[in-house]
């Protein structure tokens, strides 16, 4: 008998072949180079927009993990079939009879059809891709030296995140190089958005920071004049410095107690703003916001291994702790490609993602951000 947990069985019939070719299409559509023509029962048919060639590829959707890999993919050579149009042209000028008008139409029919559609066939497929949302990351590949890439390689926190990429892939395909296997996800694949084993000695060491101090007091303003906005200002702060939800009730009240304490604008208010943010932890919405975050960081299931011994698999599969020295590599590399790039919108991402990861040093490993570094630089 076949056991399926509730929310699997859902999964499976929510992405059933019924409904499994739109879900494949915008996965596909995603990328910056192709769209998806057909599928069929274990392959599909792409087009690569850039160049115009088509390729078929085998897939493989794990309906459980909610996972999808791409892979074998055969560029199609389209040749034009004109056998039919042949034996009419030989019965033309073997009839004396012949009707040119009659060759004529054949030739439409039997030759110029086949192009027209070919062209229908692209012109459906593009029409379900929104170009407006796509990035050309090939502009990105083009500029990547490989032995840089490969001198990273050597590098474990590298190693690690590019070996990650293949069992936790990201949820969006950034390019297909018509040769590597592409993995992408429907779900978020990490578990815990933070990785740091320091994680409470650099948060409370946060009222130190000028970025923290700024938004800090931005936030700490708003709250006396606007309990609602200043409600979703802190919860911007923590969103954005999340190490503060490791800090016990004390350790959080000294951490913003200096951070007030450093703004002669905030001095004066200093009871009424550390009972209010207190308020704030305990009472509203961020006391549920850090028991989502300290839940997913550390939630742990229990299992028996073969020796009846207990196993955290959790634990096995938490992400990697990236070495700060990686971490700079990383940016290191990704600013190097920013600065030979010249599309102001991919060089915006990268200058992002570069400030990301640099912030890492900081806050801790974001899982999220180490897989799309190494994910861009190994395009």
């Amino acid at each position: 008998m076949a056991e399926f947990t509730l929310k699997e069985f859902e999964n499976l019939n929510l992405y059933s072949n019924d409904s499994m070719q739109k879900v494949v299409a915008s996965v596909v559509n995603s990328s910056s180079n192709a769209v998806l023509v057909n599928m069929y029962e274990d392959s599909m048919i792409l087009l690569d927009h850039e160049d115009g060639k088509f390729y078929i590829a085998d897939y493989d959707f794990n309906a459980k993990e909610l996972k999808l890999r791409i892979e074998n993919f055969e560029e199609v050579e389209l040749q034009r079939e004109e056998t039919e149009f042949r034996d009419k042209v030989y019965e033309y000028f073997d009839e004396e009879e012949g009707n040119a008008v009659d060759l004529a139409e054949s030739y439409k029919e039997d030759v110029m059809d086949q192009e027209r559609y070919v062209a229908e066939l692209i012109n459906g497929a593009m029409a379900t891709k929104d170009f407006s949302e796509t990035t050309d990351w090939s502009k990105v590949k083009d500029v990547i030296d490989e032995s840089v890439i490969e001198e990273l390689r050597k590098d474990k926190t590298f190693k690690l995140y590019e070996e990650r990429l293949e069992t936790h892939p990201l949820t969006e395909v950034k390019l297909f190089d018509w040769t590597n296997p592409v993995n992408v996800s429907l779900v978020e694949t990490e578990t815990s958005p933070i990785v740091n084993q320091t994680s409470v000695e650099k948060a409370n060491d946060l009222w130190k920071k000028a970025e923290f101090k700024e938004a800090f007091n931005e936030a700490a303003s708003t709250l006396i004049e606007d309990v609602e906005e200043g409600t979703e200002k802190f919860r911007s702060l923590l969103e954005d410095y999340p190490q503060i939800f490791y800090l016990d009730s004390g350790d959080r009240k000294t951490l913003f107690g200096k951070a007030i304490l450093a703004s002669k604008d905030l001095r004066e208010d200093m009871s009424l703003l550390v009972k209010g943010i207190d308020m704030l932890f305990e009472n509203f919405d961020l006391a549920e916001m850090r028991e989502e975050y300290l839940s997913e960081a550390d939630e742990e299931e229990v299992d028996m291994d073969d020796e009846g011994e207990e196993k955290d698999d959790k634990k096995d599969d938490k992400a990697p702790e990236a070495e700060p020295i990686s971490m700079k590599k990383i940016a290191s590399e990704l600013k190097s490609i920013a600065e030979k790039i010249e599309d102001e919108d991919i060089k915006a991402k990268l200058e992002t993602l570069i400030a990301r990861v640099g912030k890492g040093l900081e806050e801790g490993t974001r899982p999220d951000v180490m897989k799309e570094a190494v994910a861009i630089l190994t395009l």
